[in-house]
């Protein structure tokens, strides 16, 4: 009984291995990247003092952050600082889901998480318009912190075509700068880098053998 559970437990980390190892080679040797914008469907604003028109946030501000990212694409520039050949621009899928956020439950003034599970759920509803498969980019909002003055953001590359998840991580990112759209802006920038970092670092390891 022993040998058959280690047997069990043998193939199962082979079986976790090959997928890691598949996982790798699709963001490492992917040349193009779709960009799916800023996905606010499951997001909260903590603290009330610094998000006193909800209403505002949801009928506006998700929209505005989006478009910032077009507007100002050289700061934002998410082709250089991952290391791309390319990049496209899909923002279809979060344009429909930051609808989904109400309002009068937006705002909170308590410690929040996604719950398990539910980045693979919001990832396995990607349907986008202008591509069918390649590398998607999204970073999925977690959570704008007020009283900590930062986002919780999760990076998330997937896999358009079978809207697996390929790579994700959560970041920090420091809020700051004039204005509420500017100062939540920030901490995208903040994220941005701090991935980048992780991703460049991964890639050389990944061409090396070492990953």
């Amino acid at each position: 009984m022993r040998k058959r559970v280690l047997s069990l437990v043998l193939i199962l980390l082979c079986c976790l291995a090959v997928k890691a190892q598949d996982n790798n080679t699709k963001l490492f040797t992917a040349t193009n990247v779709v960009w799916c914008g800023l996905d606010y469907s499951y997001v909260k604003c903590i603290g009330s003092e610094g998000f006193t028109d909800p209403e505002d946030i949801t009928r506006r501000f998700f929209d505005s952050w989006n478009k910032l990212m077009l507007d100002e694409a050289s700061k934002y520039d998410f082709r250089e600082e991952y290391e791309f050949k390319g990049l496209l621009y899909d923002l279809s899928v979060v344009k429909e889901r930051n609808d989904i956020p109400k309002a009068d439950e937006l705002v909170i003034n308590t410690d929040y998480s996604l719950p398990e599970g539910k980045l693979k759920e919001i990832v396995s509803d990607y349907d986008l318009d202008k591509v069918s498969e390649g590398l998607g980019l999204v970073y999925v909002m977690e959570s704008l912190n007020k009283f900590e003055k930062k986002a919780s953001i999760y990076v998330v590359f997937f896999d358009i075509a079978t809207k697996e998840i390929v790579w994700s991580k959560k970041y920090y990112g420091s809020a700051g700068g004039f204005g509420l759209r500017n100062y939540w802006a920030r901490s995208v920038l903040g994220v941005l880098n701090q991935s980048a970092y992780d991703i460049t670092r991964d890639r050389k390891r990944f061409a090396k053998g070492k990953l």
